[in-house]
């Protein structure tokens, strides 16, 4: 019987317990990724069915590249398809840090970080002709933030056990600046929370954004 055992003999979730084997080895699961291989670990898993020459490992060695292409509905994020994701942990403290090359961004595209379940939010780069802005977005309500100038920006997400979310942005991948409102990691669609990099662009099939690595850092298991 899974769980504690209530008074009618049925098992009930439990979120800790006792380790099995005092002084064994805790095993962690996978979360960050340099992209340095030639196939995505284990961790990974797309929100749709990849178009397989919509990205790519080999065409900058080193980094993720994620090619942009329409939607299947425009200012929706969940119905976009090339969002890479993998599961978030429910620990007290949680940290996720990208690195955004935008050099390849078209007019229209947008790239970023995001969490999604039955809702979603995001923290991201949207380019208007040659002009790019940083965007906070939940729940399609989007608010533009300062102009982008440089080709280089790192994404931050954070959380803890109340789940709400705050994003930050750098850069210089040192100095970080909260933008946004919190977001409150949710259950949706038969899962829990998930976190992605996206890259997608209602215009039409243009542009890529490069990620140099997904930085995922964690407390311990609970005991």
């Amino acid at each position: 019987i899974i769980g504690e055992v209530g008074p009618d003999g049925l098992g009930a979730m439990t979120w800790s317990g006792k380790m099995p084997q005092e002084g064994a080895a805790v095993a962690a699961m996978q979360t960050s990724d340099e992209f340095s291989g030639t196939v995505l670990p284990a961790q990974w898993e797309w929100n749709y069915q990849p178009r397989a020459d919509q990205w790519s490992l080999t065409e900058r060695p080193g980094w993720l590249r994620l090619h942009a292409f329409r939607p299947l509905v425009s200012g929706d994020l969940l119905k976009a398809g090339n969002t890479l994701t993998q599961r978030v942990l429910r620990t007290r403290a949680n940290e996720v840090v990208i690195e955004l090359d935008l050099d390849g961004m078209a007019d229209g595209q947008q790239a970023g970080l995001c969490h999604f379940s039955k809702t979603y939010a995001a923290l991201g780069v949207r380019q208007e002709g040659r002009k790019r802005t940083l965007v906070s977005t939940n729940n399609a309500v989007a608010a533009p933030g300062p102009e982008i100038a440089g080709g280089h920006i790192w994404l931050r997400s954070t959380w803890g056990l109340d789940g709400q979310s705050r994003f930050s942005f750098s850069l210089d991948g040192r100095t970080f600046a909260d933008f946004g409102p919190p977001y409150q990691l949710a259950w949706g669609n038969y899962r829990g929370d998930r976190i992605g990099i996206y890259s997608y662009n209602p215009k039409g099939d243009e542009g890529y954004a490069d990620i140099d690595f997904f930085h995922y850092t964690y407390a311990g298991p609970l005991k």
